[in-house]
């Protein structure tokens, strides 16, 4: 009997807002400033300066972040890319009408030198970590908190594993930071890496795969792809060609059924199903056993089995409405909406999917994936 199996919870790969800035000596990723209210009147200066009375946090025992705030920082969270720059020298602090103050003639600090020292108002980059810095000018003092990262990729295995000629593999690596990553294949005979950073299942072997992230870390994988493995509809007939013409001298293979009474195969290597269920295919070529494993689904079994899945998952499943229906042998995609808690309709895709030893899976996608 097919048991279910709930698929666990994607990963969100976490992604930070980017944007460049005019002052930036440097390519980095920031939040972007955040000001208090009273508009100063300059075209040539920030047009937001700092509330007074406001409480502030510094990291240091000998400034008091509750005193009267008359100053403002063009920042108030930063994070950035270890490794991406040297130094920061775009900060810069403003007084209570909009001005922006010398910075030679203020005095700055950093909570944690390890991460970053500040000088003149310059910051620079010592290590990962978070920091705090402050300015302190004429007895006010404004803070920003400063991030520095380092980017780290992550392998999904379970993504990788007892894949099978054919497959496209997706979303099978995380990354903490919204960075560049370079993905390789050591062997794209076998794996090929797709621009879109997919990687597309091309013949049977082994293949190193690579991940890569920018002024981060690099994370392998070794993919082996030792399986044949079809998967059909019991009202389909295909041809064993396209599955096998890797192989040397296919052509001469002579296939026998390990039980006849569920599928057929001609001389020509026409695959016939009589029955749902799995079942494999032998031969001997080039001195060498090979065997293919089948598995036949029927398109009525597996809707009911997808519906009564999908229903057991929304909120209000009498509610549900079957847009469309999509069935592949393997798996089956149910377009179709349903009413949310706030009595709505949503539209998402419900795919279910059965693997050789007749166990499903299911996830619940955006329409628009």
């Amino acid at each position: 009997m097919a048991k279910y199996i709930k698929p666990k919870k994607e990963k969100n790969i976490l992604k930070l807002a980017a944007s460049a800035t005019i002052f930036s000596i440097c390519t980095s990723l920031f939040f972007p400033a955040t000001y208090f209210s009273h508009a100063a009147v300059s075209s040539n200066h920030y047009t937001k300066a700092p509330a007074t009375g406001s409480s502030i946090t510094t990291g240091f025992d000998d400034i008091d972040g509750s005193q009267s705030v008359s100053l403002a920082l063009n920042y108030s969270v930063r994070k950035i890319i270890y490794g991406s720059c040297t130094y920061l020298a775009d900060i810069e602090a403003f007084d209570a009408n909009g001005v922006t103050i010398n910075p030679g003639e203020a005095e700055w600090r950093s909570s944690d030198e390890s991460v970053a020292t500040v000088k003149y108002g310059t910051v620079f980059i010592n290590g990962t970590g978070t920091t705090i810095i402050s300015v302190i000018y004429n007895g006010n003092t404004a803070s920003m908190t400063l991030q520095v990262v380092k980017p780290k990729v992550s392998i999904n295995k379970e993504e990788l594993e007892d894949r099978m000629v054919g497959d496209i593999c997706t979303d099978w690596y995380t990354s903490t930071e919204d960075v560049k990553v370079t993905v390789k294949s050591g062997n794209k005979k076998v794996v090929k890496a797709n621009d879109d950073d997919s990687l597309k299942i091309r013949a049977l072997g082994k293949s190193v795969i690579t991940v890569k992230a920018k002024n981060g870390n690099t994370a392998k994988y070794t993919m082996n792809i030792k399986k044949r493995h079809l998967y059909m509809n019991d009202d389909e007939t295909i041809n064993l060609d396209k599955y096998i013409k890797h192989i040397k001298n296919h052509e001469n293979a002579v296939w026998t059924v390990q039980d006849p009474s569920g599928l057929q195969i001609s001389k020509e290597g026409d695959i016939k199903p009589l029955k749902c269920g799995k079942f494999s295919i032998n031969t001997s070529l080039n001195g060498k056993k090979y065997k293919i494993n089948i598995r036949i689904t029927n398109y009525e079994l597996m809707k009911g089995l997808a519906i009564d899945a999908l229903k057991d998952t929304l909120r209000y499943p009498a509610s549900v409405s079957i847009n469309n229906i999509i069935h592949d042998g393997r798996s089956i995609t149910i377009d179709y909406s349903s009413m949310n808690k706030y009595g709505g309709y949503d539209r998402d895709k419900f795919i279910m999917q059965v693997n050789m030893k007749g166990e499903y899976k299911y996830e619940t996608v955006s329409i628009y994936n």
